[in-house]
Parts: structure tokens; sequence; C-alpha cells
């Protein structure tokens, strides 16, 4: 299962979206969490604690998570908007940081006080999973270090990735400087090098999923929704997926509105892969 884009700050609103996950999270009964990011409005440690509760409450034990760009904002300077900025479109899209400049951000996050690092590295009987913090970018030697992992894992395993930032343009989506990863071709074109056979990512707050082909093999690309970011035009909720050796994945959107779940790829067959986007 995937949490992402929590944007957590203290409010009736929020606490009912906790609630209304936890009765999906209750009934789905995934075996793991990931939390792709961004748990926190402004990275403070009062909102972080809530978060972690939550979490705690679901059981810590199941919970891999990385940290997204809103939780680094914790002792830096405030959000700028750019001068050159489309006013409305900040107004209305409120789902990253108005920074200038997201490389001038310093690398303090309260994350660290509740979770051991800003990256994991899993195995299970399924999967060989992967997590990587991508604030401002990925460190070269940490996406090698996971590429050595992947490598170093049985190829029955399903091989899964995990970023908080993009890797691909959202169709719709009005895109800001740092939005997708600089060099996310090259990411990509890695990941499939090392048979990865799913990516997760987050940070537009939409729901989008791409396949992506390599010698018979299909890497299918999903970026996540907000959890309780309810702008207009977002659709918020989670993502579960149904996970199996050789590769196995179906993916499926479940809204915390009154909409029925939605699948959105089933590679049940690597080679014959099924595509629903949103």
């Amino acid at each position: 299962m995937q949490l992402s884009d929590l944007h957590y700050a203290p409010g009736p609103d929020v606490d009912l979206g906790l609630e209304l996950a936890r009765g999906i999270i209750d009934k789905l009964e995934p075996d793991l969490i990931i939390v792709s990011g961004d748990l926190t409005q402004r990275g403070l440690v009062e909102q972080f604690g809530p978060v972690v509760d939550f979490l705690t409450s679901l059981g810590l034990d199941r919970i891999r998570a990385i940290p997204g760009n809103r939780d680094y904002l914790a002792g830096g300077p405030g959000p700028t908007r750019p001068p050159d900025s489309d006013l409305d479109y900040f107004l209305t899209a409120p789902d990253t940081a108005l920074e200038q400049n997201d490389h001038d951000r310093p690398r303090t996050t309260p994350f660290l006080d509740f979770f051991a690092d800003v990256d994991f590295f899993d195995r299970t009987r399924e999967a060989c999973i992967v997590g990587l913090d991508s604030e401002p970018v990925i460190p070269e030697d940490a996406l090698h270090r996971a590429l050595a992992y992947f490598e170093g894992s049985s190829p029955k395993l399903t091989r899964i990735f995990c970023t908080h930032r993009s890797l691909m343009p959202v169709p719709g989506k009005k895109l800001k400087e740092g939005d997708i990863l600089p060099n996310a071709g090259d990411i990509l074109e890695l990941l499939l090098e090392a048979r990865v056979d799913l990516v997760l990512c987050a940070h537009l707050h939409r729901v989008n999923v791409w396949q992506l082909d390599r010698d018979n093999r299909v890497m299918a690309v999903v970026n996540a929704p907000s959890l309780l970011d309810r702008s207009p035009g977002k659709a918020v909720g989670l993502l579960s997926y149904d996970i199996e050796q050789h590769g196995s994945v179906r993916a499926e959107f479940h809204s915390l509105g009154d909409v029925p779940s939605r699948v959105l790829v089933d590679m049940g067959d690597r080679r014959k892969g099924k595509k629903r986007s949103a």
C-alpha cells in the first residue's frame, strides 16, 4: 500500500481524512505501508508527532517511509513566490513549497527524530523494495546502492523502487521547477536495466500510470495522489498493490470520497500489462 502527501497540519478535515484512510487500511490489511513523502505541511516537530502517532496506530513494523520536500522546511526560510509567478496558479495549486531554489534548503528535518534513516531497503517473500530520499535530488551514491541492492536480490522477487519527486509529467498538471527530478530519464533508464517492475513516486498530487517496455518486460511507473489535499480537481486517496513473485503487480486506487475503487494497472502477465490512468 502507498500513502503520500499527507501535508499534515492540525484541523478537523485532516482528522476526518485520516480516519477515512484508516477504515480503508483496516479493510485491506496490507502487509507493508509505504509512505512516499510530504508527511507534514511545514516540516515541524509538532506536525510530525500526530502523523507518526497515526502510523504507529497502524503498526510501525509495517511502515516504510521517506521524506518529501515539505518535510525539509523546518528551520529553513519561509516559502516565497518567484517574482514572475502566475499568482492564480500558486494560489490554487498548493502542492509544493513555493521556494525560489530548492537546492538552498538546509538539509535538516525532524523526520530523523522519528525514523531511522531517510532511505529504506527491504526484502519480503514477494518483493525487493527500495525507497530513496529525493530532496532536492537523489544522491548518486544512494542510487548506486539501490541498484546494487536490486542486483543482489533473487530474480524471483518483484522489484519496487520508491521516491517522492515525480519521474514523469502527469497529463493536465502544470509543472513547476523541481516537480520532476532533473535526471529522471537517466534514473528510469537505470531502473529498466535493473529489471525493476514497479516505480512509485508522488509529489504532483495526481494519479497516473505509465508502462515502459524493455526486452519483453514491463515496468509500471505509478504517481500517487495526495491522501488529504482536497484542492479542486484532485482525487484524494491511497493506492493498494497486490504483489506476487516474478513481477506480478495489480495496482488499485481507493478514494476517500464516495467513489468506487479503480484498477490502475494489472500486470499479471508482464508481457501483456493493462493500463488505466486518471
